[in-house]
């Protein structure tokens, strides 16, 4: 970034702000030592406004040099605010009175930019769906469109290391302020213990996990169901309403990645005025959810990788809060890290114009158990192949080794799978070295045609990038709860042994596949803890997360997968243009 006039700061803390309630939420106002009007940025999240995400982002007093009014605030309930905290429940209202405060702050122009990832992403798209009056920009970061799918949930199955971990987390908060210091520290004890927990069952009944701390545990296991209580807080059939400017920052390996496309997608075709859909902006890098580095898991993405965002957003905010003509919107409006490439790539369409969605097929004479088997994958339909079968047991499940989870390093990020892919649970399709390099780059779907001895049951699948001397390393993956195979509202049992169709989304991606390289497909019916176990029963209206009984309810199930010329079971690969 260019040399700029810095302010000196002055910060007012713990300020109070009235809700339309009564209740008063408490933030810190930092503000530049000048007499000119100036516009204000603000953060609202639930994990302290003194440290306001430092993880990510420089200090608010960083912001405030470069001519900002920056308020950082706590939510409902969280540390000096006011009321009891209920995640989501409050952020569209409190987040509307928010901003119409800082429109008022005695020194403010009246223009209110927002910014924050993760829960702090969310507090930006909740009220930005009123369209409340100063709101001129955001950046939402690492963040969904929505509290079910992929925050909670993905294809009917509990994120289950995610959200044990966060539950638990917030519970150090929640004991602070109910109870005593020995519940404090028994709260941090269980929330450093809680990767050692995931395997307990009954999933309502987690000893880490006490009612007492955690009751929006129980409240979202009690809603396993794109139900109503959900849809509140979904921004994916409002993106009509909301009407402001919008800088989505997302990451690879993190777990919200589908989510922040979907959001820019749904705005930038879809947000209340053309020019709102003019003005949405989609960078991803190679980073996972939580710190944004050059170096993610096993693997180091190089100087290009390294987080820039505060320099990016400075230049976002100046643009539309300071009307400063710094050439932003004349830029690319997608920027995409290419992982292997190890470079950025910039288009103005995502998937990008021009991208070939390419079916590539399973293949195998019945044995592609493991990397000892003779699964392969390629362009080739199948013509009369036998199908391959593999065991699924919830007493032993495949493990999570990296990916798209938060928080816990081992469940986030690039890392070699082999370790699993030498298991017989594992099925493994590898294509040929590659000729040439491939850049794959968007959204990636698959379809199994798959029959199980239960009558539900997971399906999990990855895409890997296997390097010529040996490391595979996982992309991108997911997973599709049998009885969901028809959405997340009704789900339903499938009949023992009868052979459906399971499409759905696998996630999205920008890698270059290079020469010598193979690319991988693994198919299984567990990924653990990133997502809970199937009992390979179906319980779908079981109470406070007792939906899949205990351990006396597991089922061992026999799967089998179809890839012949009637059932060709493939994943579509979006090939971009080469450049």
């Amino acid at each position: 970034m260019a040399k700029r006039k810095l302010f000196d700061v002055g910060t007012e803390r713990h300020v109070a702000m009235k809700m339309r309630d009564g209740v008063e939420l408490r933030a810190d106002i930092h503000t530049p030592n000048t007499s000119d009007k100036l516009p204000v940025l603000l953060i609202r999240l639930p994990y302290d406004k003194s440290a306001a995400e430092f993880q990510a982002y420089q200090l608010p007093e960083w912001y405030a040099r470069h001519g900002y009014i920056v308020v950082s605030q706590d939510t409902r309930g969280r540390f000096l605010s006011g009321g009891n905290f209920r995640p989501f429940h409050h952020e569209a209202e409190d987040g509307v009175d928010t901003i119409e405060h800082c429109a008022r702050l005695p020194q403010s122009n009246g223009m209110v930019g927002m910014y924050g990832f993760s829960y702090a992403g969310q507090t930006q798209l909740q009220p930005a769906i009123h369209r409340p009056k100063g709101l001129a920009a955001m950046a939402p970061a690492f963040t969904a469109d929505g509290m079910y799918e992929d925050w909670n949930y993905k294809n009917g199955a509990l994120h289950l290391a995610f959200v044990q971990w966060w539950a638990s987390y917030l519970a150090i908060g929640e004991a602070s302020r109910k109870g005593s210091d020995s519940d404090i520290r028994a709260a941090m004890d269980r929330f450093m213990g809680i990767c050692q927990r995931h395997d307990w069952l009954p999933l309502g009944e987690h000893p880490s996990l006490p009612k007492k701390f955690s009751p929006f545990y129980e409240e979202w296991l009690r809603h396993p169901t794109f139900d109503a209580y959900w849809r509140a807080w979904s921004i994916a059939h409002r993106y009509a309403e909301i009407d402001v400017p919008a800088l989505h920052i997302a990451g690879w390996y993190d777990i919200f990645i589908d989510g922040n496309i979907r959001n820019f997608s749904g705005l930038a075709e879809g947000a209340h005025s053309a020019k709102s859909q003019r003005a949405q902006k989609l960078v991803v890098g190679p980073w996972y959810h939580l710190p944004w580095a050059q170096h993610t898991g096993q693997l180091d993405f190089g100087e290009a990788g390294r987080n820039h965002m505060d320099e990016l957003m400075i230049r976002w905010f100046d643009f539309w809060l300071k009307g400063s003509r710094n050439g932003i919107m004349k830029e690319p409006r997608v920027s995409l890290f290419v992982m292997g490439a190890n470079r950025w790539r910039h288009a103005n369409n995502w998937p990008l114009k021009r991208t070939r969605f390419t079916k590539f097929y399973f293949h195998s004479d019945g044995r592609a158990n493991s990397l000892n088997g003779d699964g392969s994958l390629s362009t080739r339909r199948p013509g009369n192949e036998p199908h391959d079968i593999f065991v699924c047991d919830p007493s032993y499940p495949v493990p999570s080794m990296g990916g798209q989870s938060c928080c816990l390093p081992e469940f986030m990020g690039p890392h070699d799978q082999r370790e699993i892919e030498v298991r017989n649970d594992v099925l493994v399709y590898t294509s040929a070295p590659l000729v040439r390099d491939t850049d794959v780059i968007g959204p990636i779907d698959v379809t199994l045609h798959a029959a199980s001895s239960a009558e539900d049951t997971d399906f999990t699948v990855k895409l890997v990038d296997v390097h010529p001397d040996g490391p595979a390393i996982n992309l991108v993956d997911s997973i599709q709860r049998a009885s969901f195979r028809d959405g997340n509202e009704n789900p339903r049992a499938i009949k023992p042994d009868e052979v459906y169709s399971y499409s759905f989304r696998v996630g999205n991606t920008a890698n270059r596949f290079k020469k010598g390289h193979c690319i991988r497909v693994e198919v299984a019916s567990s990924n653990f803890p990133i997502f809970e176990r199937n009992m390979n029963r179906f319980m779908p209206a079981g109470d406070g997360g007792n939906r899949y009984g205990g351990y006396r309810d597991m089922r061992v199930a026999r799967q089998r997968l179809f890839h012949d010329a009637a059932r060709p079971s493939h994943i579509t690969l979006p090939i971009a243009p080469r450049r």
